[in-house]
C-alpha cells in the first residue's frame, strides 16, 4: 500500500521522500523493459537482424508520413541524445537510412528510410510482435493493458513536457 500522496509542485516532492510502492512500480518498468528488449534482441540476433534499437528508428520513420528530423527522434526511442547519433551513424552506413540536407536549414538534417530499411523493419516485425504476443499479451489483459499505458503516457507526457522546455526533446 502506497501511503505517500503524490504532489504536482516538483519543489516539493524533490524534497519528499519516494515510496515503497513507487520505488517497486519504476523497479518493475525497469526490469520488465531491459528483459522483454533483450529477449527481442536474442531473437532479432538469432535471426541474423539487426538490435532492436534499430527497429524503434525504422518503425517511427515508418509510422511518418515525411522524413523526420534526428531531434524528432529523441524521446522516441530508448537512447541518449549521443547514443542516437551513434545509432543513426550505424543505421545509415548499413543503409537502411539516408540522411537529407534540409532546404531551408543548411544545418539541418532530414532522415528517410530507404526500400532496403523498409524490408528490414518487414522481417523484424514478425519477430518484434510475437515476442510481444508472448510475453506481453500472454500475461496482460488488454484492459490491463490499457491502465498501464495511460499511467504510462501520463507520466511520459509531464517529463517531455520539461525535456521540451530545456531543449532536449522534440515533440
Amino acid at each position: 500500500m502506497c501511503l505517500m500522496a503524490p504532489t504536482t509542485n516538483t519543489k516539493e516532492a524533490a524534497a519528499e521522500p519516494v515510496a515503497g510502492c513507487y520505488e517497486d512500480a519504476w523497479q518493475s518498468i525497469r526490469a520488465t523493459h531491459q528483459i522483454l528488449s533483450d529477449r527481442i534482441g536474442q531473437e532479432l540476433s538469432e535471426a541474423g537482424l539487426p538490435e532492436l534499437a534499430w527497429h524503434d528508428v525504422l518503425a517511427r520513420l515508418d509510422e511518418s508520413s515525411e522524413p523526420l528530423r534526428p531531434r524528432d527522434l529523441l524521446c522516441r526511442v530508448a537512447v541518449t541524445k549521443s547514443g542516437l547519433t551513434r545509432l543513426l551513424d550505424r543505421i545509415e552506413s548499413a543503409g537502411l537510412i539516408e540522411r537529407r540536407s534540409c532546404p531551408s536549414d543548411r544545418r539541418g538534417t532530414w532522415l528517410a528510410m530507404t526500400a532496403e530499411g523498409g524490408d528490414t523493419l518487414a522481417a523484424m516485425k514478425p519477430i518484434r510482435d510475437r515476442a510481444f504476443s508472448q510475453h506481453l499479451a500472454g500475461e496482460v489483459t488488454p484492459e490491463e493493458a490499457e491502465a498501464v499505458s495511460e499511467v504510462l503516457n501520463r507520466v511520459s507526457a509531464s517529463v517531455r513536457y520539461e525535456l521540451e522546455g530545456e531543449g532536449r526533446c522534440e515533440l
